[in-house]
């Protein structure tokens, strides 16, 4: 039996409920070969001339049940076949077999949207030899029925309509079975707050509710294992992790603060800055194991995409995971990473991290009509590894990430103790606590007042190593430094089930974290100061060679003149030919564009080559391909906004010639 659109949990097919009216024995195939036996009766038409007519108390009753909403068919649908008539409304009368099959519906399912109301239905059809799960909106499309290889004779789209009425028809005699399209907390109606895992199964259990969108892989992973682990052996495993690594156990942390997301959200993400084999999936992994075990081996993990995954892909899948750790592994960039490379993680790290220190919509979406279409977002706290982050990645990121740094032998995570088995050992301890911390969630009579109990000790208990490394931390860090003690406050949840001390869990950690966020912090710095020199440097650069006529001015037609007002001609790297005919500059030439902003144009090539020539480092070390974007980033240019592909150069007409110039802010270079 095939199966289309999975939807955790057991479906159970009950037995068609419609009533089919009895029909006497004798007339059985007079109802299948679509005929009625008469008997003639005088009646007059509006001509005058009599006409046979039926006995009404010899006329058969309609096969099966009629379809609501489509005047004239009728239907019986069963587990094992079915059959679909239509009126005859030629001389004979009676009712022709159109379909030798009909849609069975066994269960009806009611998607709950983001207010608890009603959002869209679906439904679970057997059509032959399949049954498959599919929603209202996908049968009223022909693709919606190409999965079914049985429905030989639904090509038209008035058949599916019919179709359509026969499902809808069924579905009513059902019960409601409420759906979500994404894991975690939900406050469903009748039964409240309910957990719903990636398989399906819910906490507490028994609860009648499935969960559609499910990758295979993913729903795999999150089947339960054969057995639970001991108090013991639960209390042995976070021991060995912590013994193995701070940087294990802060993740650990963060997996299991993410299984209470929203119960009160911590809106930052968790990066680890890490240097190749230094164990980052490994430590990542611990967190995901809360829930997930991958199969049939252990590792790889099941990571939630991968981050050379497209923007759409990584968005959609960070939608599904709601109140569970996530996953974003690996971005491969290396010193040799090409600009398109960079750039392509820097989007990527941008829709992700902003989208979760701004708890808004990663991207936003318009139905046909422009109105507001809900769109993805970020459900759980986004864990982003990384061999390499973007040299150029803005501070306002790094102010909305908590980053720690892994090397290879720097004793953050024991990679050698994970790769001979140790990461295997902790499979069955991890995978009890994360079911028991979700347990002692549900049990909580305010769940974010005592989340707010566990940060507030957390932060008290990181301020402390904090103020030693970072003792004046500025505006920037206040909030990190909170969403690190957030993130932290997850060590408070696995003390409870296991019946440790939260502030022994927090001693591994909190000291070599505030050594990192020492060192986040100088990275912002040197970012902030990087973007902000970047600017000045290239200012600089343009006005000596200005002055020393290695570069000239001329205006939008390409002309060679002194073309910015207020500004000697020196200025403009411009000198009056002998004969004074004319003027005449020496270098490349840079566009004088009033109307641009007004802006300075200036090829790419063109600029490099002066910037290089300056020996300036803050400017000097740029590839022609990664110069644009620098210079954007830097607020040094203008971005275009009607190339999406080509935000950081213009098309420009100067004369006869259609150029592709970089647009320069003229206060880099000169006093307005």
């Amino acid at each position: 039996m095939t199966t289309g659109l999975h939807l955790g949990g057991n479906v159970s097919v009950a037995p068609y409920a419609g009533h089919v009216p009895d029909i006497a024995e004798g007339d059985h195939a007079s109802r299948n070969l679509g005929y009625l036996h008469k008997q003639p009766c005088e009646s007059r038409n509006r001509g005058g001339r009599s006409v046979p007519q039926v006995p009404m108390e010899d006329v058969a009753a309609p096969p099966g049940r009629p379809v609501i909403g489509s005047a004239g068919w009728y239907y019986e649908a069963g587990e094992d076949g079915g059959t679909v008539w239509k009126t005859n409304r030629g001389k004979e009368g009676g009712w022709d077999v159109v379909l030798d099959w009909a849609p069975y519906v066994s269960e009806r399912l009611v998607l709950i949207g983001e207010d608890g109301k009603s959002a869209g239905r679906y439904y679970t059809i057997t059509i032959g030899a399949d049954t498959l799960t599919k929603s209202l909106s996908d049968l009223r499309t022909a693709d919606g029925w190409n999965d079914f290889s049985d429905d030989s004779g639904a090509a038209s789209r008035a058949i599916r309509e019919v179709l359509i009425n026969i499902i809808t028809d069924q579905g009513k005699r059902l019960p409601r079975t409420p759906v979500v399209a994404h894991t975690g907390w939900h406050r469903l109606p009748d039964v409240g707050l309910t957990y719903v895992h990636a398989d399906g199964r819910s906490y507490p259990s028994g609860r009648s509710v499935r969960v559609i969108g499910a990758p295979e892989t993913v729903r795999h992973a999150a089947a339960p294992l054969e057995r639970a682990a001991t108090e013991t052996e639960c209390r042995r495993a976070v021991a060995d992790i912590a013994a193995h690594g701070w940087a294990s156990l802060m993740t650990l942390a963060v997996g299991a603060r993410s299984l209470a997301y929203s119960l009160r959200p911590v809106s930052a993400a968790f990066v680890l800055d890490a240097a190749p084999n230094s164990g980052k999936t490994s430590a990542a992994n611990t967190a995901r194991s809360l829930l997930l075990t991958a199969r049939p081996h252990a590792w790889p993990p099941v990571p939630t995409k991968g981050m050379s995954s497209t923007a759409t892909d990584i968005e959609c899948a960070l939608d599904f995971e709601g109140d569970m750790p996530t996953l974003l592994d690996d971005i491969p960039l290396t010193r040799a990473s090409s600009a398109s490379q960079v750039r392509e993680m820097e989007k990527k790290l941008e829709l992700v991290i902003r989208a979760a220190g701004n708890a808004t919509e990663i991207k936003g979406r318009r139905n046909r009509d422009l109105t507001a279409k809900p769109a993805n977002r970020v459900r759980s706290i986004p864990v982003i590894a990384a061999q390499m982050l973007p040299a150029t990645m803005q501070e306002s990121l790094y102010r909305r990430s908590v980053v720690i740094y892994l090397s290879r032998d720097g004793g953050e995570v024991d990679w050698r103790w994970y790769k001979a088995g140790g990461g295997e050992s902790l499979t069955v301890p991890l995978r009890t606590l994360g079911d028991k911390i979700i347990a002692y969630l549900h049990g909580l009579p305010d769940a974010d007042v005592h989340l707010g109990d566990l940060e507030k000790r957390a932060f008290e208990q990181l301020s402390a190593h904090v103020e030693a490394v970072l003792p004046e931390p500025g505006d920037t860090m206040d909030g990190v430094i909170t969403a690190a003690a957030a993130m932290l406050s997850g060590l408070g949840l696995v003390a409870a089930v296991t019946g440790m001390e939260m502030s022994d869990l927090l001693d591994v950690v909190a000291a070599p974290l505030a050594g990192s966020l020492a060192r986040q912090a100088a990275c912002m710095e040197a970012q902030s100061t990087a973007q902000d020199g970047v600017a000045t440097a290239v200012g600089e650069v343009l006005r000596k060679a200005f002055a020393r006529g290695r570069l000239h001015i001329r205006d939008d037609k390409g002309v060679v003149r002194p073309a910015v007002d207020g500004q000697v001609e020196q200025d403009q790297g411009l000198t009056q030919r002998r004969n004074g005919s004319g003027w005449e500059g020496k270098g490349p030439a840079a566009y004088w564009l009033p109307h641009r902003g007004p802006a300075l144009g200036i090829t790419t090539k063109n600029l490099n080559m002066l910037l290089k020539a300056s020996g300036d480092s803050r400017v000097n070390c740029y590839v022609d391909r990664a110069l644009p974007d620098a210079l954007l980033q830097a607020d040094a240019i203008l971005r275009n906004s009607s190339q999406k592909d080509r935000v950081a150069s213009h098309r420009v007409r100067v004369g006869a010639e259609n150029l592709r110039l970089l647009l320069l802010r003229p206060d880099l270079i000169w006093d307005f």
